[in-house]
């Protein structure tokens, strides 16, 4: 069984500060450093950033995520967070999700680098469809900029919900790799060059005011088991869905 829930109040506490204490190092700078966005820069192909038209990578990675999409009214104020990003960027080089790629992962089963064994992927699948967890409020609650330019929602789940499952795949899953999200955000984009003194703190300014704004809030009532073949989603395969509300399980071809 999974661990009782957590109150909502001193979860989202230890996870605001969680995001805040990231968020907050890029303003103590004029202006993005180089060597903090090549973390960033390296998620796309380099012909892609010289003709300024980024394409990320190809790779292969497992995850079990929701959304991808989530509903639309959801996924429309998160669009509307990075249109107003854009508008302080103008030409500056960057790159957002797309809408229909927007999500919130829940853990990672394989990165690009680790090796993998397609027995592992049965072994996942009983996990997940073991799982006995209602559906949850999902929150965005502000958005932040991280000093490698990984524009993110700052998410909040309510009574813990991702994290109990989180902790649930930890114990059933052997070989879970150790690298994993302490977060429950959805990431927007990546912004990829230094803006200028001056951008970088108009650019602050609007940040500020997003930090603790309400964004948007929706029910998250199923997970999906994803084979992602290029970053951000944009290559990716849906390989099951598994709802949260009765733990049914819904294979895809």
């Amino acid at each position: 069984m999974l661990e009782s829930p957590v109150t909502s109040p001193a979860h989202f506490t230890r996870l605001g500060r969680g995001y805040d204490e990231v968020g907050e190092i890029t303003w103590s700078t004029k202006d993005f450093l180089g060597s903090n966005l090549e973390v960033s820069r390296n998620l796309f192909t380099p012909e892609s950033l010289v003709t300024r038209r980024p394409q990320p990578k190809e790779l292969e990675v497992f995850a079990l995520l929701s959304g991808l999409p989530f509903r639309g009214d959801f996924t429309d104020k998160l669009v509307e967070a990075q249109e107003q990003i854009s508008a302080v960027l103008g030409e500056s080089l960057h790159y957002w999700v797309a809408p229909a790629n927007l999500g919130v992962e829940y853990c990672v089963f394989k990165w690009p680098t680790d090796s993998w064994n397609e027995k592992r992927l049965g072994v996942i699948q009983d996990v997940l469809a073991s799982i006995r967890q209602p559906s949850f409020r999902f929150s965005i609650r502000g958005v932040q900029i991280n000093p490698d330019g990984c524009v993110v929602a700052k998410g909040f789940d309510e009574d813990a919900v991702l994290f109990q499952i989180r902790e649930k795949l930890k114990v059933g899953i052997p070989f879970l790799p150790a690298k994993q999200s302490g977060w429950a955000h959805v990431p927007l984009g990546r912004i990829l060059e230094p803006l200028g003194d001056e951008r970088f703190a108009k650019l602050g300014h609007l940040i500020s005011t997003m930090s603790d704004l309400p964004v948007a809030t929706t029910e998250i009532d199923s997970m999906k088991l994803v084979h992602e073949t290029r970053w951000y989603m944009e290559e990716k395969t849906v390989q099951a869905e598994y709802t949260l509300a009765g733990a049914s399980r819904r294979p895809r071809s």
